[in-house]
């Protein structure tokens, strides 16, 4: 039976990862698209200011709005249909409420001079910037009920709304931008942005009619999950919201260094989010929801021991494709952004940023993983404490990097930030539980660093730098190819258990 539940567990991890890796590929065809219509210049700088002050904001602490209601609503449901609904419909009522009120203050905010705090340029791009962010501002109900709903959804065992809600806003930006960017330019893909989210929120439509929901308003600020689900969800937004707060602060602080761009952040970001979150994402949907049930039926120690194989199992995926990503971070750069208005030196810079950002993967990782283990337990101050730890050290260090190394030492910061912060709350949460043997997890690190080192200079032999895109594609996929096998027979060979352990998983089926 364990087994039975295991293999359904992986296929349905497996079916939200594909639906949510076809999203995130329309997503950064998106992200091309735009690169060339609007390059890095000051129009596309002012787009990602509000941008990330706007919609890039709200839909991370959304998310952690949806991870704070999960636990809330999963044993109602299952406890009883009707308490769930309810408490669904009275936990949607009261963020929604509480949006338009924020909504509001952030269009007040941009007839103050808060708006020329995010922008050292003329008075006209201060008001066009200001004109942006009261646009994108209005997105901020709709987005919040769209995470509601997901998370009663998810809370029903439909796991692959979440990923793929975004494939028809996606597909509507594209067809702007190729058929309208040219004649609208930047002010109308902000319009067009904001409009797109309602098409995220139809998705969740056909899983209302299937499980006969009717979102009824209701405030009841008695009812005893809603202190829980408030606290949760502020200690939630920091910690999900991790590498979005550092990304902000390397964004923020390059834009006082000279030849940094703003932009070579945002399209850094704009592929290293999609990219990281499709698999780590995928598996913690899923496992979520069964993280209560293990921790309920078990003692704590057994628990913890679930977590730690859980967390070694995944960073045996995400070790490997993180050294890929930074191996290729530039030619992946190439390949998708430059053309048009986003040129070499747009993609060298934007490029170095993104292969310092794929070396945090792991600990991006880890933080998700662990930080859900705690909210299991009802805990929130360890991951808080962890996670406000690395914007301090990010701030440190960013000051003591930035001014030396420019967008690339901010990037690292954030790298080196990330991946302490990691390793502290796997240190925090673990030592709860007993012997932990990390062996194999070292073997998967050191395989990976091996396979890195050999893919690193296959490119100098291999790569001439003057490849046309489809070579240039061709060859780092083949390369991809065989360092991918490399790290397979050097798993064989050192006999990794997590590794044999999935081979025989798969052959099982």
């Amino acid at each position: 039976m364990k087994r039975n539940q295991r293999n359904q567990t992986v296929n349905v991890i497996s079916t939200v990862a594909l639906v949510t890796l076809f999203a995130k590929l329309l997503g950064i065809v998106r992200e091309s698209l735009q690169a060339r219509a609007f390059g890095t210049q000051a129009a596309a700088d002012l787009y990602t200011t509000a941008n990330n002050t706007t919609i890039y904001l709200f839909t991370t602490v959304a998310y952690a709005l949806c991870i704070a209601a999960v636990p809330i609503l999963t044993p109602r449901l299952r406890r009883d249909r009707r308490e769930g609904c309810a408490a669904a419909c009275n936990l949607i009522t009261i963020t929604v409420l509480l949006s338009v009120l924020a909504a509001a203050g952030w269009i007040a905010a941009t007839f103050t001079p808060w708006v020329g705090s995010l922008w050292e340029g003329s008075a006209q791009e201060t008001a066009q910037l200001a004109s942006y962010i009261r646009i994108m501002a209005l997105t901020l109900p709709v987005i919040v009920l769209t995470y509601l709903l997901v998370a009663f959804f998810q809370s029903l065992e439909h796991f692959v709304l979440q990923g793929s809600m975004s494939i028809p806003y996606n597909l509507a930006l594209i067809l702007f931008l190729v058929l309208f960017a040219g004649r609208l330019g930047v002010g109308g893909y902000v319009a067009a942005v904001a409009l797109a989210w309602l098409l995220q929120l139809a998705m969740t439509a056909p899983y209302a009619v299937r499980e006969r929901f009717l979102l009824r308003p209701a405030l009841d600020l008695r009812a005893d999950y809603v202190r829980t689900f408030l606290k949760t969800a502020v200690v939630t937004v920091l910690t999900t919201s991790i590498f979005l707060f550092c990304y902000l602060q390397d964004s923020g602080m390059t834009a006082q260094l000279p030849g940094s761009p703003v932009s070579a952040f945002y399209y850094a970001d704009k592929l290293f989010t999609p990219l990281t979150t499709t698999l780590i994402y995928s598996i913690s949907t899923v496992l979520f929801p069964k993280f209560s049930q293990e921790y309920a039926s078990t003692d704590r120690a057994t628990y913890l021991r679930y977590i730690w194989n859980v967390l070694r199992s995944t960073l045996l995926l995400i070790l490997p494709v993180s050294v890929v990503l930074a191996v290729f971070g530039t030619p992946i750069v190439q390949v998708l952004f430059e053309g048009g208005n986003f040129g070499a030196d747009s993609t060298a810079a934007t490029g170095s940023i993104f292969t310092i950002y794929a070396l945090s993967m792991a600990g991006f990782c880890t933080l998700d993983l662990l930080s859900k283990a705690y909210y299991t337990m009802e805990k929130t101050l360890e991951p808080l404490l962890v996670n406000g730890g690395i914007l301090v050290c990010n701030w440190i260090l960013n000051r003591l990097l930035g001014p030396r190394w420019g967008g690339a030492g901010l990037a690292a910061a954030t790298a080196i930030s990330i991946t302490a912060g990691g390793v502290v709350m796997a240190f925090l949460l673990l030592r709860g539980a007993g012997p932990i043997h990390a062996a194999q997890l070292a073997k998967s690190l050191l395989a990976a660093i091996a396979m890195g080192c050999v893919l690193y200079g296959s490119t100098g032999l291999l790569l001439s730098g003057l490849e046309g895109k489809m070579m240039l594609v061709v060859k780092c996929a083949a390369m991809g190819v065989v360092a991918m096998a490399l790290y397979a027979l050097l798993m064989l060979l050192t006999r990794q258990a997590d590794f044999l352990a999935l081979l025989r998983r798969n052959k099982s089926q």
